[in-house]
């Protein structure tokens, strides 16, 4: 059996045929003091690997505690965004090679973000209202910062 291989379609047939879908996903920093899951400090510029607690190195026996302020503004972004903020919602692993995470996996939300089915609505100059949906917030750590010499 031979693969079959699709047929080009004119751009005019293209634009009549689909309805073009884009995703974008954007990622915000959010200004706390800490980090998202242990207390070491989440600012720019210190010496490389200073910043860290027995948390980000991925020692044994190191549980992470969620970081509070982070909650809070993770909930002030899914209202700003007409969210609905789910009662409970739940974090796992994103298990896959990271080099700046010595625990080797990624803490995040997907399945069951913090805030959900939401949109954002922009003017256009004509007066027009054009409407940005938005299918989830959610909050994860972020990996460290590779520097190369």
């Amino acid at each position: 059996m031979t693969a079959q291989i699709p047929e080009l379609v004119e751009y005019e047939d293209a634009v009549q045929r689909y309805d073009p879908v884009i995703g974008i996903e954007v990622h915000v920093e959010l200004g706390t003091a800490t980090k998202m899951f242990d207390g070491a400090p989440a600012s720019f510029g210190a010496e490389p690997n200073s910043q860290v607690t027995p948390v980000s190195l991925g020692l044994p026996g190191a549980l992470p505690v969620i970081n509070r302020a982070a909650v809070e503004y993770a909930i002030r972004i899914g209202l700003a965004l007409n969210c609905s903020i789910a009662e409970s919602c739940r974090f796992a692993r994103k298990n896959y090679f990271y080099p700046d995470v010595p625990k080797n996996f990624q803490t995040s939300q997907y399945d069951e973000p913090i805030a959900y089915d939401g949109h954002l609505d922009i003017e256009l100059d004509d007066g027009a209202v054009f409407r940005v949906e938005i299918e989830r917030a959610h909050m994860e750590e972020d990996a460290g910062k590779n520097t190369h010499v």
